[in-house]
């Protein structure tokens, strides 16, 4: 999908996940589903029908909230952008060449080979990345950190932190684009400094240090400005020229800057104007081609819920009680809310106490939801036995709370239970509920983000 589809998709999964039922109701999501049924051929891919239903959907709830309509069609990048950054650049080099200039070009000037290493050092970074690893997982941990602070706070900020997430690649291609044509700028604006300093006045280069022998300055400049040497045709010159060319107090440099600055403005452009062009190119290519095919992962248990038509079922294996008919219900009402209305749903029998070792085998290609009463003391021995001895990845893990709030009610110790569940299952996706509890929009809800994550 491109990026302007991406964007559809995760502010309708936003207002999908929101408490706010009056911006897009459940009447909605189903006609939404249906239109995008009835829309598209049955040999549709996943992501066409994702796609289709997040257009779909926007034709409704976009007339209704402003500042959303603005998230969806706000553009998010210009073409212009980056030849902005290299005039910047351009600007920058230049006023920085002005500042730095002194009553010599000094061939030790700390702009010129600051800006050389800085650059160096870039490529080393760049090129140490299929050793040293990505840092995305360290965007994508950060924005998996935002999306769970933020999740609750309202439709908008849910989907700034889905954006964040799932747009990272991208907005990282485009910083960088921004960054390569703004340090080719820079370099450029340097050298055009340079050489127009050269043209119009009469400039003198030199050196002047301390520390430094006259031999050592001249083996330091011919080791690093050997690629300038090189592309000119032409040798160092000896100790003796650098000798004259040093500065000392009450003297003024009295060679000519010329072959100085033609071999500086050779260098920047070789080392940093040129590899900065190129990766310039290579990050806009990554960025048209990331918008043009945006890596947006449809095929996690989020987006089932909008398919209710891929004949996924749920299996529901109870373990110790069997749900009587108005649990029935409940459950049959959690799971269309979560994986959608015409989920087909199948209880099994219960699996008796004692038989932990040998569950049944659910049937191939479904989703298997085990059921557990909330009253039940969690127990490595019993439940942690069963999840493993299972032979298929159980979806979700649902403990019926009716009864247990009919006993002990909803206060600290209801809390305590649901946490000893979750320290017993670890990661494995958990919810407590009410199932005979009048709305279980709440518990849907929390079960969706819980299979986001």
């Amino acid at each position: 999908m491109t990026e302007d589809q991406a964007r559809a998709v995760l502010l309708l999964q936003s207002l999908e996940s929101s408490s706010t039922a009056t911006l897009w109701t459940p009447e909605d999501r189903q006609w939404a589903t249906r239109a995008a049924a009835q829309g598209l051929p049955d040999e549709a891919s996943r992501a066409e029908r994702i796609i289709e239903r997040a257009r779909l959907a926007a034709q409704r709830w976009a007339p209704r909230d402003a500042g959303l309509r603005r998230a969806l069609t706000k553009r998010l990048w210009h073409p212009a952008w980056p030849l902005m950054a290299g005039a910047l650049g351009v600007l920058l080099g230049g006023v920085s060449d002005a500042l730095a200039a002194g009553p010599y070009f000094n061939l030790l000037s700390p702009l010129f080979w600051g800006l050389l290493l800085w650059n160096l050092a870039v490529y080393g970074w760049i090129a140490l990345q299929p050793w040293v690893g990505n840092p995305g997982w360290l965007r994508r941990l950060a924005a998996s950190a935002l999306l769970r602070r933020l999740r609750g706070q309202g439709a908008g900020a849910d989907f700034a932190a889905r954006w964040t997430l799932a747009s990272s690649p991208l907005t990282m291609a485009r910083a960088a684009a921004l960054m390569h044509a703004l340090a080719a700028g820079l370099a450029l604006g340097l050298v055009a400094g340079l050489l127009l300093r050269g043209l119009v006045l009469d400039y003198r280069a030199g050196w002047a240090t301390t520390l430094l022998s006259p031999e050592t300055v001249r083996g330091a400049l011919a080791w690093a400005l050997q690629p300038a040497w090189a592309l000119a045709g032409q040798v160092p010159p000896d100790a003796n020229t650098f000798e004259a060319l040093r500065v000392v107090a009450g003297q003024e440099a009295t060679a000519s800057a010329a072959p100085w600055l033609v071999l500086m403005s050779v260098q920047l452009c070789a080392l940093v104007v040129l590899p900065r062009l190129a990766l310039l190119a290579l990050a806009l290519w990554r960025a048209r081609r990331l918008a043009a095919d945006f890596p947006l992962d449809v095929q996690g248990p989020a987006f089932d819920r909008w398919l209710p038509g891929d004949g996924t079922a749920v299996w529901v294996l109870p373990h110790g009680l069997a749900p009587d008919a108005a649990t029935r219900v409940g459950l049959n009402r959690l799971v269309h809310g979560i994986w959608g209305a015409s989920t087909p749903v199948t209880v099994a029998d219960v699996l008796p106490w004692g038989q932990e070792d040998e569950p049944p085998a659910p049937p191939p290609g479904g989703r298997v939801l085990l059921f557990f009463d909330l009253a039940s003391t969690p127990e490595a021995e019993v439940h942690g036995r069963l999840l493993q001895a299972l032979p298929a990845e159980v979806a979700l893990v649902v403990a019926d709370a009716h009864g247990f709030l009919q006993r002990f009610g909803s206060g600290d110790r209801l809390a305590q239970r649901q946490q000893a569940w979750r320290t017993l299952l670890g990661q494995q996706p958990f919810l407590a509920v009410d199932l005979q509890a009048a709305d279980l929009g709440a518990a849907v809800r929390e079960a969706r983000a819980t299979l986001e994550r």
